[in-house]
């Protein structure tokens, strides 16, 4: 088995397994000790399946829309942990910095274009980057508005994005994986 193949199946089963667990912090109350438990148990095979989709990206020849898929759910995925971190304070500037640096990304993916695929059309990579690139810019902006997103948006923030990054997931698994369902499964981006 090559070292690439190799990367392919940690982050398909890191993936999977995380897909699996992901159920419970979703489907729990919000807090509550299964929450948090199974909640870190995603977080770290979120991080094997962002290493080895970043690896996948540098050492292969990945269509653009499969890099930013997997910028999206980076972004989505250190968003949601960057909003814990922040419980009682306001976004500070490493947050500015995470947003500046996502816009630039998807920027540069907007600039390089490329083929498709069947499963990774233009147009997917198109309305990936469009999203991060309006969605990055409220990171910054909460500096003028702190007070208020403390209070009421701090939580939602971490939800809104640990979801994105949880259908991500099952989105670029499921297109990737289950290419033969064709355009009847909504998590797919094509089939």
């Amino acid at each position: 088995m090559s070292p690439f193949s190799t990367n392919e199946w940690i982050h398909i089963g890191a993936g999977a397994i995380a897909l699996g667990i992901g159920l419970t912090p979703l489907l729990s109350v919000k807090g509550g000790s299964h929450h948090r438990r199974f909640g870190r148990m995603v977080v770290a095979l979120g991080a094997v399946v962002l290493a080895t989709a970043l690896f996948g990206v540098l050492a292969g020849t990945a269509p653009t829309a499969l890099v930013a898929v997997t910028l999206t759910a980076a972004y989505e995925y250190v968003g949601s942990l960057r909003a814990l971190a922040l419980r009682g304070r306001a976004p500070g500037w490493p947050d500015a910095l995470l947003a500046c640096t996502a816009i630039v990304l998807a920027m540069l993916l907007l600039l390089r274009g490329g083929p498709g695929t069947t499963s990774w059309p233009p147009a997917l990579a198109y309305g990936t980057l469009g999203f991060v690139i309006a969605l990055a810019p409220v990171r910054p902006l909460r500096h003028f508005w702190a007070n208020v997103w403390m209070r009421r948006a701090l939580i939602l923030d971490h939800g809104l994005k640990m979801t994105g990054f949880y259908f991500a997931m099952a989105s670029a698994g499921a297109g990737n994986l289950l290419r033969g369902g064709g355009r009847r499964t909504s998590c797919c981006p094509v089939g």
